[in-house]
């Protein structure tokens, strides 16, 4: 059998894998694509995004910055990018990631992702006017990017400025992803923000079962906790 008739059986096979969720069956299929050609984009995105949602962000990173330093012209360039960008954001370090964000942007991608992603990284960076301005223009054109809502919310009650405008954003947040840990956490710190402290501890409470070693949760319900 060919070289590339091989590496495509087994990319066909990954994909499958990937798609159930089976990552370390996808991971060997690709592993043994790799080890026929090291050089190849196509494998190194898919280990890319497999050892990513293995939250393996070491190798993951390495796959990834093989492929936006070569010269060969790729499809998922983009969506390399803004993988990339998050891992970089999950590991602080919020230059590189902002880098590559507004790469996306520059390049003439009207991304509403990549600009949720600035207005995030520019808030924990402490520019509270570009992390508003990024939010606000990622929902100008995604009104339904649940990110973008919850961290303009989430910014507005950390900033205690807004405060209905910010459980508004976090409630629509909560209303597109029920179950997101996250977007419950921050409904439940406007409360807590607007003096509300039942309807805090109920969605507090909800969060933390969600995601119950979740440093951030447990401290903001903690916090709550204490109010008389």
């Amino acid at each position: 059998m060919k070289k590339e008739t091989k590496i495509k059986q087994l990319l066909k096979k990954g994909e499958k894998n990937l798609k159930k969720q089976e990552l370390n069956i996808a991971l060997n299929n690709f592993l043994q694509a790799y080890d026929l050609d090291t050089e190849n984009p196509e494998i190194q995105y898919f280990l890319g995004i497999t050892y990513a949602r293995m939250e393996k962000y070491k190798k993951s990173v390495h796959h990834l910055e093989e492929i936006l330093s070569s010269e060969l012209a790729y499809i998922n360039r983009v969506h390399t990018q803004m993988i990339l960008g998050y891992i970089y954001t999950i590991e602080e370090e919020h230059e590189k990631a902002l880098s590559l964000f507004k790469g996306i942007v520059k390049s003439g991608f009207n991304n509403a992702q990549a600009y949720a992603a600035i207005g995030y990284i520019m808030d924990r960076l402490g520019n509270f006017k570009e992390a508003v301005m990024n939010l606000y223009r990622a929902i100008e054109m995604d009104p339904k990017n649940a990110n973008a809502h919850n961290s303009l919310g989430y910014i507005f009650a950390e900033t205690n400025i807004n405060l209905e405008e910010a459980l508004e954003e976090c409630k629509l947040a909560v209303s597109m992803d029920r179950n997101n840990p996250a977007y419950l956490d921050s409904v439940g710190w406007v409360y807590y923000k607007l003096g509300k402290i039942n309807q805090a501890k109920n969605y507090l409470n909800r969060a933390q079962k969600k995601a119950p070693k979740n440093e951030e949760i447990r401290n903001h319900l903690r916090i709550v906790n204490e109010e008389r």
